[in-house]
């Protein structure tokens, strides 16, 4: 028995990622049980930060340690995305106080986070879409790294369509075209493999006036023949009428151009 508990803490050590969780079904599919696993934190090998979730004692947990293991422990269908993915690669145009922004992650299927998640005050800020605007859940992904591990990120993109899915309730039409102000490397390819498969009528229309509007040489690339839909969509009350896009924008958003 005790030569057992050794193996297994050695499969325990080797199983360690600085600065992430161990999550206790992934370690029980490992051949370490649950029970093996209380013994462990009894012990002093193992620090409980919640219900099935243990860290090495002295380790500290960041948000995307977290994420990292429920994507890779768990397998866990979530990624990274909106203005967060584009915070993580550069492109945020407005400074906001630590600890204070939304992080935002997605996934096209329902699955609820770990209730321990949002009782951690690292993920205190959180928040998960669940949609299928994009039903491709590969287009557009990408694993970038992070301390000693990797996350699964929305590419600029995809990233931005995801912002736009997001306004007004959640990030501004206004930041939302500052950040696609900046955003003068996008590849055309991708864009418009995301823009055909894309479910919401207003995320095209609303990235094809910002497309224009912001003046990219990328821009003159896209597909000209994406499906826009038909009819006027109003973002606003007493906005402003843009005939190209038969969209109604808010007074403040056409002032930007004016």
């Amino acid at each position: 028995m005790a030569n057992n508990i050794d193996q297994k803490l050695k499969l325990l050590t080797r199983m360690r990622i600085p600065g992430t969780p161990l999550l206790s079904a992934y370690l029980a599919k490992s051949g370490i049980s649950r029970n093996l696993q209380q013994y462990y934190a009894r012990s002093g090998w193992l620090e409980n930060v919640g219900h099935g979730a243990y860290i090495w004692p002295g380790d500290e947990l960041d948000w995307q340690g977290i994420v990292h293991g429920l994507q890779a422990q768990l397998d866990m269908p979530i990624h990274v995305g909106a203005r967060t993915a584009l915070t993580l690669a550069g492109y945020s145009h407005f400074l906001r106080t630590a600890g204070e922004d939304d992080i935002f992650l997605f996934s096209s299927r329902k699955r609820d986070l770990p209730m321990w998640v949002s009782r951690t005050p690292c993920c205190k800020n959180l928040k998960l879409s669940y949609t299928s605007f994009l039903p491709n859940d590969a287009l557009g992904l990408s694993d970038i790294p992070h301390k000693t591990f990797t996350l699964r990120v929305s590419s600029p993109e995809r990233a931005m369509l995801e912002t736009l899915y997001l306004t007004p309730k959640k990030v501004g039409y206004i930041e939302a075209y500052h950040l696609m102000e900046n955003l003068t490397t996008l590849r055309p390819q991708i864009l418009n493999e995301l823009l055909s498969l894309c479910g919401s009528i207003k995320v095209k229309r609303v990235f094809s006036l910002f497309a224009d509007k912001a003046g990219h040489s990328w821009a003159r690339y896209l597909d000209k023949n994406i499906d826009l839909g038909r009819g006027i969509r109003s973002l606003a009350q007493n906005g402003v009428y843009i005939e190209d896009y038969s969209l109604i924008i808010p007074r403040e958003l056409s002032s930007l151009w004016e």
